[in-house]
């Protein structure tokens, strides 16, 4: 069913309705550490794509009925085939929900770094808002296109987020070639490893000096990199592609991305893929 002229999302609006169902979600994947079992999908070739819990699937659930109340006409782009995906099978508007219930989660299963749990509101290919929600830190960060950042801890108030000074960490995915990593230690900097919304938020943490994530699927990223990257575009750092500039909506074959604070942050990290 298309939607009618008052059934449009709105952005703000969109954010504030989807926070406690996110921070729901992040409640429940962060009890369950530790307590579910890895259940691979048999359609992906690397662990990493491949890894799925019982706990994706009640994150995915927790959001997914948020969003059947609130708007069940919009179109969906999810990671798991959970039962309430159904509720929205059909639909086709130009405002699709974008979400990865766990991004991250062979993380998750190793519990080697930090993995997250996204949400955003992409109009005609375009991120207008996002949720990153980090289950470990009990931090939740939001934004809004043209409305800045936020950042929440626990049951604090959000309150504008900010870039923090750069330290010694970086984050980075899976695939990143011995080489880059000896030149990462020769210029002081301590790999981490990290998933994909955790690295778009990076420079907004915390002792992460940035991050760099390289994608080995013949398409490139997923449109989840665009929602976990706009909280930092909207507080002021940087995105960039690994060869090209970081396009400002989804595109097909974007083979990785590099995000600091700045573009000095950017050039330090361009170094070390050289």
């Amino acid at each position: 069913m298309s939607p009618t002229r008052s059934q449009r999302i709105e952005a703000r609006d969109f954010i504030e309705r989807m926070t406690l169902p996110v921070r729901q979600a992040m409640a429940a994947v962060r009890w369950l550490e530790g307590r579910v079992r890895n259940r691979p999908k048999a359609s992906e070739v690397t662990p990493e794509k491949a890894a799925l819990t019982d706990a994706d699937c009640v994150s995915q659930e927790i959001l997914l009925v948020a969003l059947r109340d609130y708007v069940p006409w919009v179109s969906l782009n999810v990671e798991e085939d959970t039962p309430s995906a159904a509720c929205f099978a059909g639909n086709d508007t130009d405002e699709t929900i974008v979400i990865d219930p766990i991004d991250g989660t062979l993380r998750y299963l190793l519990g080697d770094g930090p993995y997250a749990i996204l949400v955003g509101l992409e109009r005609a290919g375009r991120v207008e808002a996002a949720l990153v929600g980090l289950p470990q830190a009990d931090t939740l960060i939001r934004t809004v296109r043209g409305q800045g950042s936020e950042i929440a801890c626990g049951a604090d108030p959000f309150e504008r987020a900010r870039l923090t000074a750069p330290g010694s960490q970086v984050f980075v995915s899976y695939g990143l070639p011995a080489p880059v990593e000896e030149r990462l230690k020769a210029l002081g900097l301590q790999r981490t490893p990290a998933a994909g919304g955790v690295i778009g938020v990076a420079p907004l943490l915390d002792g992460i000096a940035g991050a760099v994530r390289m994608s080995r699927a013949a398409d490139g990223l997923s449109r989840r990199a665009w929602v976990a990257s706009l909280p930092t575009l909207e507080a002021g750092g940087r995105v960039e592609g690994l060869y090209e500039t970081f396009p400002a909506q989804y595109e097909r074959g974007v083979m990785g991305m590099l995000v600091a604070d700045s573009d000095d942050g950017i050039r330090r990290l361009r170094e070390t893929l050289d």
